[in-house]
């Protein structure tokens, strides 16, 4: 990397260049805005020029700048109009015309935004990038659509006291201080006074705040002002060849009309700069040449400019030199490397004045100035004459120069490319250096990976017992998980082969997850898998065989070990040129894939920085060319950054790396994985066969390597295993390896988890201490006749109390990988021999190889360790409960799951700690519920995973007073239902939502499950909201049954006979929701939910998508319905046809409002006496509403005299049954309101209506307005309607039809109506009426559509023309969405 402190000694030089590199980054940082909005104005003008245009895609690219300035028109009537829009954006209406070409401004945006940079020279730039700060800044000085873009207002003008200037005026004038410096220096305060007024402009709130290119340019900004900048060799060239032609520029421009002494001082200066930039170019030059490729023709110019004519000029130089200093050729050398430079910048224009200019300041000739004076004069005079034979022959030379130049970069090339470091990522290969590079580190890998995965340990807690991984490895129990029902469930489908994991139906994974509980093989597996990449690396390298260290065994996944076809596809991982394999604890904080590798791996396989730095640039462009496997172990281990990234990263560029990730489950959730980041989810549940990993554990100790006395010492075992129960346990290697090693030292274990644990602290603390004493009275039963932590029981305390306040702590990301400074919080933190936590091996320590510093880190051996020392120091401290972990559960989301494991080894230390955490946890966890989760305990069995298995450790434990709170269930045949039985026994008083899923009992068998009854009652379930039941193996009955040979699952609404009970309690007074499928019901108790739900004050819905009710006398019939109650209690029944079942169901119900229809469609009756028997017992019915198919007589008989007030039939063909259909409506003597809507009116529909004492009829067709056929019918029948008050009508034409004398109100709903038939409708309405008398009022209500084709104006007439009518008052009149809608008062006189 270079500096800009090796290029000047002088520190205000230095600081001149620092405010050049300012500059520019600053122009940087202020691009992406500019562009942004140079692009759309380029949209905006020509979109709002050509929308005025019959062809909005005319194009014209003939007019040119200079014709449109004199007015000329454009021929498509674009440019001219263009030409007064830029006009109009200038802030001063002053553009710079000469800076821009009038045909480009269609095609290049650019073009257009040079108008605005107020000096001329910037005709040959094409974009932004090739313009420099002055023209970015007046660009956005003087185009008024920046004004919205700042905080601050533009200045306008020249500054004054009363208007200071702005940011972007300041930093413009910064420009031109650092360009126009005649002495290339600025001072220490000058230079803050830049940095400070850059910086603020790319800070302003209003846009750039922001923008991440500001951002980035604020960042490098700092870096620079604190020199902690780095630029690559590149970037400091081009930097240096840019200042270079601003030097000469400006000089050009002081020297045509000054030639004082001051002219003099500039181009000594001028000349000391340069010279001291070329030596620092040329130092420069061997790094250049790796960019030789990609930027020749940046080469080829700068060697022109810089280096080749100086060689070529220098020998010129020295030969004329010496021709006329022949006796002082030493001195006129030093004096031509001086001048050289000089020469080279001015040699066209100003010969003879860099002559008089080396004249004056030659070295070592001081002494022979006045002697040589005249030579020197002499032959600048003959080289005046001879400049253009000069100038001919200084080209030939460049030309020669330049070629072998370029010959020698070809040469360096490719040795330059092993000595570059680019930070910026552009860094190029070429491919013999490349391959080389990466097989090197292949290598290097390897062996790196060999070293650290062929050994592992077989029992975690001894360091010293550890076998070859491949002695002891048995396959994984893997099984591929799917989507369903919203969650991801086991599909039984196993893995075997690698290909199965990495492709989904021939299609690569990009990102797969491995999920699976602590200490079931999830870190070997992947360790196995590394061996097996680095097996077949090494085996299809035909060139080298990589080397393998003498104590390391070369091994072949499918010869030694007891399996020849599970995961022996080794083919399947040559895809994969690289596997970097990354532990998460150890990059905690970090989220960057690309720097944890380099962390973990590259600074563990190199050791010098420059090496490292090598490195890193490899491993970038490796990700980005290769197919490289990415293995990020313990998810569940691994804190982010705390904002958006939930998973380590990936940056874009490496798209061909394919990630595998190890988790608990929980962190999934925890985690908020989508599932669009899911590519292929796998459940790993331990090792397949657990007593071939005991006999390979067996076969590690000494003591059994005979195979006879190995073959008695495992089926002991496995007697021990099934005589203890401990089989379910052994399925985690983890567990395994404790169980196999407390065995044959002769402990005996029962099956409880903090039993297990406290043997693991037994044999940890015998490496400490081998002091034995038993306790007097264990604090806890899984303390019982341990004989090492006793004696260790402050060390134990102190271990507890670290575990549990790191596990706990504000900042997670001390939680697992902590320092020594955490430590000694807790007076764990001295190194020394007799530090108790390290000799006994609970805490591992580890040295960070990046570290500048020596850093340690630390981490509990493993996490359920840690997690069990923290719930025994809650156990004996149980107000942490409330002092801290209370504001952890409300500090973090899910916190339940992260805590789940201290919580269960909490329920077999202290129950009453345990049922507090529980109810704490609960209350947490509803309280985090979004309302419809609230209802649906189907999708909410986490916390109830972590209380069924808290609850099994306190039985395990002997334990008494259970009562875990647990407020949602979902219950699962296959998942312990007894014991979650047990759970909601103790609650259900408070429980909320319950599902429950049971097969028949036949099925149950088949699956070979304990077939025995369980029986809910509800009785006590007052806060209950939602109940879901599935399954033919549910009974629901009102009271206990003795009958449950058929069923598994019982439900029961009432504990108790209400006639033997003096106060029965009410019935689930808090349900919302109740859905049954499959389920088997008697009539009772399906009336008696029926009366639940007609008693509660709140809506509810009842779905019976399919029961089964018990018939006495057949065989059971199933019900499929759907019931609602809204607040007003009405009610709503939705079925299959008309259920005579269901119908009986609803006998006798206090129901004042029912609607019947057809689940799936209209109702059609073909049970008319089950219906009629039962709307006839509803004794309070007063609204009856009926979705009808085709009417019946039986429907209509099953209507006959009932006390309902309100009818509504809905859905009707046409009428056929009008004589069934008149005895019916004329039966209702109550009947005041009625709504009909048909498809086809009648005349027997309207003679059914015929001498109603109704007071309110509706009238509609089923899709929209009904179309009115027969008039004279419908007149003559609501003539007949004597009682009539109110008449509502939707049709799609209205007709004249005769009203009844007693009509006060009218409601018309039309399709559509032209004016002019508006006018006419409302004419004819006070002769429909016929009243005799006078001052009698009608009120109207017209709603209807307007026609689309008609002005809306015509419409708006109306309202004018009503209030001139005489017996006419308009009380509304509105027009909204092509609607009219109006409320008239019509006095029939």
């Amino acid at each position: 990397m270079a500096s800009l402190a090796d290029v000047f000694k002088e520190k205000e030089r230095s600081n001149w260049l620092k405010a050049w590199l300012a500059i520019d980054i600053a122009k940087s940082g202020l691009e992406h805005l500019a562009d942004n909005e140079a692009q759309t104005f380029h949209q905006h003008i020509y979109s709002q020029v050509t929308s005025t245009l019959k062809s909005q895609s005319a194009t014209c690219t003939s007019c040119n700048t200079t014709n449109l300035l004199r007015n000329q028109k454009c021929p498509n009537q674009i440019c001219d109009k263009i030409c007064q829009e830029i006009i109009k954006e200038h802030r001063y209406k002053k553009c710079s015309w000469n800076n821009t070409s009038a045909p480009l401004w269609q095609t290049h945006y650019w073009e257009i935004a040079k108008c605005y940079i107020q000096t001329d020279g910037y005709a040959d730039k094409i974009s932004i990038q090739d313009t420099d700060f002055n023209g970015v800044v007046s660009f956005m000085l003087n185009c008024t659509r920046f004004d919205s873009k700042f905080s601050f207002p533009i200045t306008k003008g020249k500054p004054t006291l009363n208007k200071p200037a702005c940011l972007l005026y300041k930093a413009r004038e910064v420009h031109k201080a650092v360009r126009h410096s005649s002495l290339m220096e600025v001072t220490d305060v000058d230079l803050q006074d830049y940095f400070t007024t850059l910086k603020h402009l790319l800070k302003d709130s209003s846009h750039l705040t922001q923008d991440n290119v500001a951002k980035n340019a604020v960042v490098k900004l700092a870096q620079l002002e604190k020199d902690t900048l780095l630029l690559t060799t590149t970037e400091m060239m081009c930097f240096l060849d840019a200042v270079g032609t601003t030097l000469k520029q400006h000089l050009k421009c002081i020297a045509k009309d000054v030639v004082d002494a001051s002219v003099n001082d500039l181009r000594v200066n001028t000349a000391l700069c340069i010279d001291n930039i070329k030596d620092f170019m040329s130092n420069c030059k061997q790094e250049l040449a790796k960019q030789a490729d990609i930027h020749k023709q940046d080469i080829d110019e700068h060697v022109d400019s810089q280096k080749q004519g100086i060689d070529d000029h220098t020998g010129r130089n020295k030969q004329g030199i010496d021709e006329h200093v022949k006796g002082h050729k030493q001195g006129m050398d030093k004096h031509a490397d001086i001048h050289k430079q000089g020469m080279d910048k001015h040699a066209d224009r100003h010969k003879q004045d860099m002559y008089e200019h080396a004249d004056r300041h030659k070295q070592g000739m001081d002494e022979h100035a006045d002697k040589h004076k005249q030579d020197i004069d002499e032959h600048a005079g003959r080289h005046k004459q001879n400049m253009d034979e000069h100038a001919d022959r200084h080209k030939q030379g460049i030309d020669e120069h330049a070629s072998r130049h370029k010959q020698c970069l070809d040469e360096q090339a490719e040795k330059c490319i092993k000595d570059i470091q680019e930070q910026f990522g552009n860094t190029n290969f070429t491919e013999t250096t490349y391959k080389q590079s990466c097989k090197e580190m292949l290598g290097a890998l390897t062996k790196y990976y060999r070293k650290r995965f062929c050994h592992i340990n077989i029992f975690p807690l001894d360091d010293w017992a550890e076998e070859k991984l491949l002695d002891i490895y048995m396959p994984p129990n893997i099984q591929l998980m799917a989507k369903e029902r919203g969650y991801f469930k086991k599909t039984g489908e196993q893995i075997l082969k690698y290909k199965n994991i990495f492709l989904s139906d021939t299609e690569p994974n990009q990102q797969i997850f491995i999920q699976g509980g602590a200490g079931y093989g999830k870190s070997t597996f992947l360790a196995k898998l590394v061996m097996d990449w680095c097996t077949i690396t090494s085996e299809q390298s035909a060139e080298t065989t990589l080397p393998i260290d003498d104590n390391i065994t070369r091994f072949s996944s499918n010869t030694q070990m007891g399996y020849s076809n599970v995961f022996d596809d080794l083919t399947s991982l040559k895809d994969f040129t690289y596997v970097f394999h990354v532990s998460l604890r150890e990059s905690v904080g970090q989220f960057e894939i690309e720097k944890m590798i380099n962390t973990q791996i590259v600074d563990s396989i190199y050791s010098s920085d420059e090496d490292r730095g090598k490195a890193y640039i490899l491993l970038n462009e490796i990700m980005k060319r290769e197919r490289c496997l990415v293995l990020l172990d313990g998810l569940d281990e691994w804190i982010g950054t705390g904002d958006h990234h939930n998973l380590p990263t990936l940056a874009d560029v490496h798209s061909l790396c394919v990630l595998m990730i190890t988790t608990r489950p929980w962190k999934m959730t925890e985690a908020k994985v989508l599932d669009s980041q899911i590519c292929k989810l796998l459940q790993l549940d331990g090792v397949n066969n657990v007593f071939e990993v005991s006999r390979k554990f067996l076969g590690c100790m000494k003591d059994f390597k005979g195979s006879q006395d190995l073959d008695k010492k495992q089926s002991e075992f496995e007697s021990y295993v099934r005589k203890c129960g401990l089989l379910k346990h052994l399925y985690s290697p983890m567990m395994l390896c404790l169980i196999v090693h407390s065995w044959t030292k002769g402990t005996e274990l029962k099956g409880s988890l903090c039993e297990k644990y406290s043997l693991l602290l037994e044999c940890l603390f015998k490496k400490a201490n081998i002091e034995t004493s038993e306790f007097q009275e264990p604090p806890y039963r899984c303390f019982t006749e341990t004989q090492n932590i006793q004696p260790n029981i402050e060390h134990l305390n102190r271990l507890a109390e670290a575990a549990f306040y790191l596990l706990f702590s504000d900042t997670q990301e001390k939680a697992l990988v902590f320092t020594i400074t955490e430590l000694k919080k807790f007076n764990l933190g001295q190194l020394d021999q007799e530090n108790f936590a390290l000799k006994s091996g609970i805490l591992s320590v580890t040295r960070k190889a990046s570290a500048l510093r020596s850093s340690l880190s630390f981490s509990f051996i493993h996490k359920s360790i840690q997690e069990f020392l923290a719930a025994y120091h809650i156990a004996c401290n149980t107000n942490v409960i409330d002092d801290v972990i209370s504001g952890y559960l409300s500090r973090h989301k899910d916190a339940y799951l992260d805590i789940s494991h201290v919580f269960i080894f909490l329920c077999g230390l202290n129950m009453s700690a345990a049922n507090k955490l529980s109810s704490m946890m609960d209350k947490h966890e509803v309280g985090c519920l979004q309302p419809m989760d609230k209802l649906s305990g189907m999708n909410y069995p986490g916390i109830q995973k972590v209380i069924l298995a808290g609850y099994r450790e306190a039985v395990a434990n002997q334990q008494k007073d259970i009562v875990l709170k647990l407020s949602v269930y979902y219950f699962n045949f296959y998942n312990d239902m007894r014991n979650q039985h047990s759970i909601w026994t103790n609650n259900k008083s408070d429980v909320l939502s319950m599902g429950i899923i049971v097969p028949d009992r036949h099925f149950s068998r088949r699956g070979g499950e304990s077939a025995s009854h369980i029986e809910f009652d509800l009785s006590s379930c007052n806060k209950l909201k939602t109940l879901d039941l599935n399954g033919k193996g549910i009974l629901l009955t009102e009271f206990a049954s003795t009958s449950t040979a058929e069923h598994l699952v019982g439900i029961v609404l009432k504990s108790a006979d209400p006639s033997q009970c003096a106060d029965t309690p009410p019935l689930l007074p808090s349900i919302k929701y109740i859905k049954m499928r499959n389920v088997t019901c008697s009539y009772t108790s399906l009336r008696c939910l029926f009366r639940t739900l007609l008693t509660l004050d709140h809506a509810l819905t009842f779905d019976l998508q399919s029961i089964y009710i018990k018939c006495a006398e057949a065989e059971k019939r199933e019900i499929r319905a759907i019931l609602h109650k809204d607040v007003n209690n009405s009610s709503i029944v939705k079925t299959k046809n008309d259920n005579p079942y269901l119908f009986k169901a609803l006998h006798g119900l206090n129901i004042k409002s029912l609607s019947l229809s057809n689940r799936w469609g209209r109702l059609n009756v073909d049970h008319e006496e089950s219906l009629s028997q039962s709307l006839s017992s509803l004794k309070q019915l007063e609204t009856l509403s009926i979705d009808v198919g085709y009417d019946s007589p039986g429907l209509w008989k099953a209507l006959h005299g009932l006390n309902i007030k309100s009818l509504s039939l809905s859905g009707l063909l046409y009428v056929q049954h009008v004589e069934s259909l008149s005895q019916a409506l004329s039966s209702l003597t109550k009947l005041e309101t009625l709504s009909i809507e048909v498809r086809y009116d009648s005349p027997s529909l309207w003679k059914a209506l015929h001498g109603l004492n109704i007071k309110s009829l509706s009238l509609s067709g089923t899709w929209g307005g009904l179309n009115v056929e027969h008039v004279e019918a419908l007149s003559q029948s609501l003539a007949s309607l004597t009682q009539l008050e109110t008449v509502t009508i939707y049709v799609k034409t209205y007709k004249q039809i005769e009203l009844p004398q007693s009509l006060k109100y009218l409601n018309i709903y039309c399709d559509g109506l032209l004016p002019s038939k508006v006018l006419e409708l409302v004419d004819t309405l006070p002769t429909c009426t016929q009243k005799v008398g006078s001052n009698l009022k009608l009120c109207c209500s017209l709603e209807f559509l307007t026609i689309g084709n008609i002005p809306l104006e015509k419409y708006t007439a109306i309202q004018q023309e009503l209030q001139t009518r005489k017996n006419f008052t308009v009380e509304r009149f509105q027009i909204s969405d092509r609607k009219l809608e109006t409320n008239l008062v019509i006095q029939c006189e």
